[in-house]
Parts: structure tokens; C-alpha cells; sequence
């Protein structure tokens, strides 16, 4: 399809192409009269027939219209649709913050996926209300903003794909959707709220174990695994997953959509009565575990399946989605008062799955065969390259305290570090073979980087994923830094009046650049930390902008008191973060590893960001003892210096990875 960057479609300006797959492209553009970024998918005019395309057009506008009045906080918003050149295009809001997709392929912590999840099935409880399905609820169609909340796209093109008129492959009576994620009796054409709401425990369960339930290198393949194999239960890969959690994925999964629960908002009451704000506790799990969570044998793939279904009605309400075939509903099953676990899931056989498995083995059979003639036309859209950032609630404010936090601590209370999942346990904290003390930043919780309330460069906050790893008590003193130097392996400060200086041998070493401090990190067999890094284990855990907590508080920092200096590491007991590092705030800046760019927190990854790859500036963080009004101790923010420059008020400290 011709790129269309740098046209105009009516008011829209097309300023550059995202993304395409075989039924749409997608561009980030310009409403010049609403002055606002807006994302346009563009159907393929290609994609259908010239008997098709009138059809397709009219049903388009039938759709766009019906998409247009949906209004949920969690259903990404149509504003406008149009027609270029014969090229149906659809107008919705720009999301920035990339998918959940980038988010996954390792455990979250289930408490976290609970809270992700339950925005997106709010939103789709609220469109089945209104008579309409989604079909393809999956990682890739649940975008985030760029506070971080999930929301559900892609309503619409699935509805497309259904008339009689239109491609080979995409005749009356398809089913359309992304083989992990489908139903079992999507496969044969049966469309039901039910549908939709085992599509969403397929995503939960991916989140919560790191792997989907079925996986296999065809689609035909999938299908029969989910007609003959019982569902993996979760607790086989997550071992302290709660009983509570995993029965509400295996009734969302379970095989004949009557045993599901009544409707998605009898499933969002009972993700509701968890607790999701009890502690998380550590799960050890096995090396075989952990090499088939990241398996992915296939890539994901959007395919039709052709089967026999009713005619749509003409004034249906559209987006994607249809409620033909609905399946009977039956009543809501309780839950077992005994662990599910302990006893294995049936396989069962009825008539109906006999007819269903060879019905749709056959058809899958078919429309596999056939998928190379059409190279991909039903691949999903690559996303947009941008990155997740992922947040369970809006950024935190002093009147709206992030949930995050599993407890609120104490200024004066370092709270006991829990194990990260790991083949074997991992020690809090340990002393390295310099005999620096280093505590642990586990993995086990996501956190929020950045803030509102700073900084430009402080801008968008996101989630951050971060594996296990450690980083020192307090910063690098004098004493240890000179260990270094009489090792012949690192050079003195550029000035060492304190350095030589008996009285500041447990002093935050200065005048080292960040050369010097990386030198020295590396004679230790450690690192600099990167900048996510510090400032997760920098932190408050209740959602304030300083370890302690709230507030600037010259109390538990050194910093603006008279006469300004540097205190031996480790002065102030109280502002020590919540992962027992110390001088987290004040005493000396230090460096980090990562180039400094004022617009990076745009474009980190959701996981593990080790900043630009190149740069002018290093970054320096934490604040400093300085007294002049102008400076800062946040924990958020960040300073962009030259790596040849050192000063009376820069320091450093160490990180190393969990092996």
C-alpha cells in the first residue's frame, strides 16, 4: 500500500506510518482543525473485491457510526471515519504508551495483571451490554495511555471481514480471531459474550504465568489441543499462585462456554472480591518451568475460519464484532470448596465436541492450506514503534496516594525484602568480595518512573519491569575509593584535599567523573546502576516523590543546612529508602550509567531501560548537601552533565545483576 505520510486526508494530517498488516495500515496524524494528535487506520482498498467494495463502504459508515457512540473510559474512542481514494478510514484517539503485548513474556506478579485486566473486562462488560462483542481480545488490542491505564482498540475491522461479497477467505459465516486467544467454539463460527470472556482469561492467565495456555506451531494444532488436552493449571508454573486466583482462571477457560461464568461482569465481581493488596510473596519455580513460559514456537496469527452462520442482521450493532449463535447461558457454577488443583481437570467428550473437533480440524485445515496464497492478508498490525508503559492507577498526588504499595511505611521503618522468583532464593542482602555491603532491589512488584508534578524531562510516568538486582548500601566513601587507588586501578580525585583527609575517609568520595566512578565499579566486579534502576530503589513505596515518603525534609537528608558539606554515608537513618539504601536523597548527586535525552521517557521500553544509546550527558541523580534554594533532592529528578566533569558534589555508587 503507497505510504501516505506527508498527505492530507480532509483535515487530517498523515504524519507518520506506525504500523500494517494485510486488511489496514495505521498513521499518527494531526486534526488541523481540533489541533490534536489522532491514530487513522486505513482499510485496504485492496483487500476486497470492486463487486465488494460499495458493500463494504456503506457497512463501514453503518459500523463507524455505531463505534462513534461507545463512551467507556477503557474503549479506545472513535472520533471520526471518512473515505480516500476508495480507502475506507477510521479516526480515534492516539495512544501513545504502546501495547500490553510489550509488557509480557515473563510472570507479573498476579496481583498487578488483576488490576490490568479488570479495566479492559469493565469495558467489555459495558459493550455487551449494548449488544456488541469484540472477538479478538488480546495483548496486541489493549493499548496503553500514557498514564498508564489499559485500554481496548480495535472494534471494527473484524465486522469488515464479514460480508458475502468480499475475499475467499472472508465470506459469511468466518470466524475471525487470533488462534491463543479464541474460543473453542469460535473456531467453528459460534459468537457469544462467552467468547469474549474466555479471550480474556487467556490474556490473565498469560499475564499471571508468563505463557498462554495452549501453544502450538499451527493453528489446526491449537484447536486440537484445546478439544483433547485439559487446561495447564496455572499453579504448575506459578507454584504460590492462590487457590482463589487460579479457580477463576480455569472457569474462565473452561472448555463448554455454559461452565464459564454467567456473563464478564460475574467475572469482574469475582476478580473484585481478591485481595489484590496482600503481600506478594516469592515463587520459586523450576528451570523446565521457566524455559516453556518463553517458549513462542509461532507467531501470533489473525486467521478466518469459514463455518455456517446465520445472515448478519443489516442494523446490528457493529465494531468487530456480532452476537449471532449466541450460546446458551447457563447458571453461574459456584466454586468448589476444595483447592482445584488437587485434582486433575477432566476430559470429556461429548457428541457436540466430536462434531466441533473434526468440523473445525477440517476447516482449520482448509483456511491454513490457503493462508500462504494470501501472504498474511489476516496478519495482525506490527505495533506501533513506541513502548508499553503501564500503570495500575493515575500518577500519585498528595491527595491521591498511589495503591501500589503493598503497605504504607514509616520514614523510620526499612520493611523486610522479600525473595524474587528465581530457580534458587537469593539473599537480601549481601557483602561483596570488597566488602561492600549491597541490599537487594527484587523484581517481584513493577513501579512507577517518573512524575506529573516535575520536570519536563520527568514526563510521561510509566512502569517500569526491573529484574532482581543489588546495589549499595551507601555511596562510595573515601576510604573504599582509596582501596581502589593503592590497587593501581583507579586514578585519584581531581582534587583530593577531602580524599586525603583522615576526617572524610567515611565521606561520599567527589571530584570523580563518571569514567572514575565506572572504573571503580568495575574493579568491584559491579556496574553503575542504569537510571530506572536507582530510582526504583530510591523510591517510596506509598507513592511519594522521596524515599521517606512525601516532602522535602532537610531532617532526613543532608540537605539545605548551613554550613553545606558532605556527612559520613549512612547520617540519616530516616530517609532511608525502602529497600535499606541509604543517602537515596542529598549528601552528593551521583552518576548512572545511562546518556541523558529530555525526551527519553517517551520511547523507554517497559522493561529493563538502559537509556539512549548515545548522548552528550550522563545523568546524575539524587540531589546533593548544596543549601542554595535551587536544588533539589527528588527522587524523580534527573540532571544531564558532561562524563569529563567532576565536582565537590558528585559522587556515586555501585549496582550489580542477580546472577
Amino acid at each position: 500500500m503507497t505510504d501516505h505520510s506527508g498527505q492530507y486526508f480532509g483535515r487530517y494530517y498523515l504524519a507518520e506510518r506506525l504500523g500494517e498488516g494485510g486488511m489496514a495500515v495505521v498513521y499518527k496524524a494531526y486534526d488541523t482543525r481540533l489541533e490534536r494528535d489522532v491514530a487513522i487506520k486505513i482499510i485496504r482498498r485492496e483487500a476486497f473485491s470492486e463487486e465488494a467494495l460499495d458493500e463494504v463502504l456503506k457497512r463501514f459508515e453503518r459500523e463507524a457510526k455505531s463505534l462513534a457512540k461507545l463512551s467507556h473510559p477503557n474503549i479506545v474512542k472513535v472520533h471520526d471515519f471518512g473515505e480516500h481514494e476508495g480507502s475506507p478510514y477510521l479516526v480515534m484517539e492516539y495512544l501513545p504508551g504502546g501495547t500490553l503485548k510489550k509488557l509480557l513474556g515473563e510472570p507479573i506478579p498476579w496481583q498487578y495483571a488483576v488490576k490490568l485486566i479488570l479495566p479492559v473486562a469493565r469495558g467489555v462488560a459495558y459493550v455487551h451490554q449494548r449488544g456488541v462483542l469484540h472477538r479478538d481480545i488480546k495483548p496486541a488490542n489493549v493499548l496503553i495511555t500514557e498514564s498508564g491505564e489499559p485500554m481496548l482498540s480495535d472494534f471494527g475491522i473484524a465486522k469488515l471481514l464479514e460480508g458475502k461479497q468480499t475475499t475467499v477467505l472472508t465470506e459469511s459465516g468466518m470466524a475471525i480471531g487470533t488462534p491463543e486467544y479464541m474460543s473453542p467454539e469460535q473456531w467453528t463460527g459460534t459468537t457469544s459474550p462467552f467468547s469474549d470472556q474466555y479471550s480474556l482469561g487467556v490474556v490473565l492467565y498469560e499475564m499471571v504465568t508468563g505463557r498462554k495456555p495452549y501453544e502450538a506451531d499451527t493453528p489446526g494444532a491449537i484447536l486440537i489441543k484445546q478439544v483433547t488436552e485439559p487446561l495447564p493449571n496455572p499453579s504448575k508454573f506459578i507454584s504460590d499462585l492462590p487457590y482463589s486466583v487460579e479457580n477463576i482462571l480455569i472457569k474462565a477457560l473452561a472448555r463448554e462456554p455454559e461452565n464459564r461464568y454467567k456473563d464478564v461482569d460475574a467475572f469482574i465481581a469475582a476478580l473484585d472480591g481478591l485481595d489484590v493488596n496482600v503481600p506478594i510473596a516469592p515463587t520459586i519455580e523450576d528451570e523446565k518451568v521457566i524455559q516453556e513460559s518463553q517458549l513462542s514456537p509461532h507467531q501470533e496469527l489473525v486467521i478466518s475460519v469459514p463455518a455456517e452462520m446465520p445472515e448478519q442482521d443489516a442494523g446490528e450493532t457493529v465494531g468487530g464484532i456480532d452476537i449471532v449463535d449466541e450460546t446458551k447461558k447457563g447458571e453461574e457454577f459456584p466454586l468448589s470448596l476444595k483447592p482445584i488443583r488437587q485434582k486433575p481437570f477432566p476430559v470429556k467428550f461429548s457428541r457436540r465436541w466430536i462434531g466441533m473437533f473434526f468440523g473445525g480440524l477440517v476447516v482449520a485445515l482448509v483456511a491454513w492450506l490457503g493462508l500462504p496464497m494470501t501472504k498474511g492478508w489476516f496478519a495482525p498490525l506490527p505495533e506501533p514503534t513506541m513502548t508499553a508503559t503501564i500503570q495500575i492507577q493515575a500518577s500519585p498526588t498528595k491527595s491521591n496516594v498511589s495503591a501500589m504499595a503493598t503497605e504504607t511505611l514509616s520514614p523510620t521503618v526499612v520493611p523486610t525484602r522479600t525473595l524474587a522468583p528465581s530457580l534458587t532464593p537469593i539473599p537480601s542482602d549481601i557483602t561483596d568480595s570488597k566488602g561492600v555491603e549491597m541490599v537487594l532491589v527484587s523484581s517481584v512488584a513493577l513501579f512507577e518512573m517518573g512524575g506529573d508534578g516535575g520536570d519536563g524531562d520527568e514526563r510521561p510516568p510509566h512502569m517500569v519491569f526491573l529484574d532482581n538486582y543489588y546495589i549499595d548500601k551507601y555511596e562510595v566513601t573515601n576510604a573504599l575509593y582509596k582501596m581502589c587507588v593503592e590497587a593501581k586501578a583507579c586514578v585519584p580525585p581531581t582534587n583530593t584535599g577531602r580524599f586525603n583527609n583522615p576526617l572524610y575517609a567515611q565521606h561520599p568520595v567527589v571530584y570523580v567523573d563518571w569514567n572514575m566512578s565506572r572504573t571503580f565499579c568495575e574493579w568491584r566486579g559491579a556496574r553503575l546502576p542504569t537510571e530506572a534502576e536507582w530510582e526504583k530503589a530510591a523510591r517510596s513505596l506509598n507513592g511519594g516523590g522521596y524515599p521517606w515518603g512525601w516532602g522535602e525534609n532537610n531532617t532526613y537528608a543532608d540537605f539545605k543546612q548551613e554550613p553545606g558539606d558532605t556527612k559520613p554515608v549512612g547520617s540519616y537513618p530516616q530517609g532511608v529508602s525502602p529497600y535499606g539504601a541509604y543517602d537515596m536523597a542529598g549528601n552528593v548527586y551521583e552518576w548512572v550509567a545511562d546518556w541523558y535525552s529530555a525526551s527519553y521517557y517517551a520511547v523507554s521500553p517497559a522493561r529493563n531501560p538502559t537509556g539512549p544509546e548515545s548522548g552528550e550527558y550522563r545523568v546524575l541523580r539524587g540531589g546533593t548537601w548544596c543549601y542554595d534554594g535551587k536544588c533539589q533532592l527528588a527522587s524523580t529528578i534527573r540532571e544531564g552533565y558532561a562524563p569529563s566533569n567532576s565536582w565537590n558534589s558528585v559522587g556515586f555508587r555501585c549496582a550489580k545483576s542477580v546472577p
